[in-house]
């Protein structure tokens, strides 16, 4: 666990961040580009990613591409958030209000632990993986624990793609905006479209939603 803040800030809202180890520090480099966005005082608290199709797939689901099925070891992941990361917050930040953060299928995993957990005031949830085996029954079917605000934005070109699953992509993320407007849990939504496929500067787009956050 890592823990990056702004001096001189008390219980600035904290953005818990899943760092994949194979991409470099990214904790930092995201935090960067946050203070370029926004002058409001934040945190960021990393944790280490090392199976990014287990530990963030919330359930079980064959592979799209290659032979990397999705494990669904999500609820492990979620539960060493409350019990452990959470807790190490609190010891830092006792007040500050705590959301969850990531790109793809971290992504996912932010906006499925609002359905999940009551730990959490929200998250921000960039070109997120809607496309994800049984999504969309999912989202109709449950609903997000608490009042929440939520960021997420999609890529303009993200649909394009000759994988007739991930396709899926754009069709899923407005039903899913659809549905999060209609939800009177939802206190603040804020979608955005970015130029560019997937791969379009992941980290510039996650600091674009938590600057948004920070500027509701």
């Amino acid at each position: 666990m890592k823990i990056i803040s702004c001096e001189n800030s008390e219980n600035p809202p904290v953005f818990i961040w899943g760092e994949d180890p194979t991409h470099g520090e990214t904790t930092q480099q995201l935090f960067e580009k946050v203070k370029t966005l926004t002058a409001k005082p934040f945190a960021i608290v990393s944790f280490d990613i090392t199976d990014w199709n287990g530990q963030l797939s919330p359930w079980e689901a064959p592979a799209v591409f290659g032979n990397n099925k999705f494990s669904g070891k999500g609820k492990s992941t979620l539960q060493y958030l409350e019990e452990e990361i959470v807790p190490k917050v609190r010891e830092s930040f006792s007040e500050s209000k705590i959301y969850l953060a990531g790109y793809s299928l971290a992504g996912l995993f932010s906006l499925w632990g609002l359905y999940q957990s009551v730990l959490f005031d929200g998250a921000v949830c960039c070109s997120s993986s809607l496309w994800f085996e049984n999504w969309d029954t999912f989202a109709l079917s449950h609903d997000i624990k608490k009042s929440v605000d939520i960021y997420m934005s999609l890529g303009k070109q993200e649909s394009n793609t000759r994988n007739i699953i991930m396709a899926k992509v754009g069709e899923r993320t407005n039903q899913q905006k659809s549905l999060l407007e209609k939800n009177p849990l939802i206190k603040n939504l804020i979608f955005e479209w970015n130029e560019g496929g997937h791969f379009s500067d992941p980290l510039l787009r996650t600091a674009k939603g938590i600057a948004a956050i920070l500027n509701i």
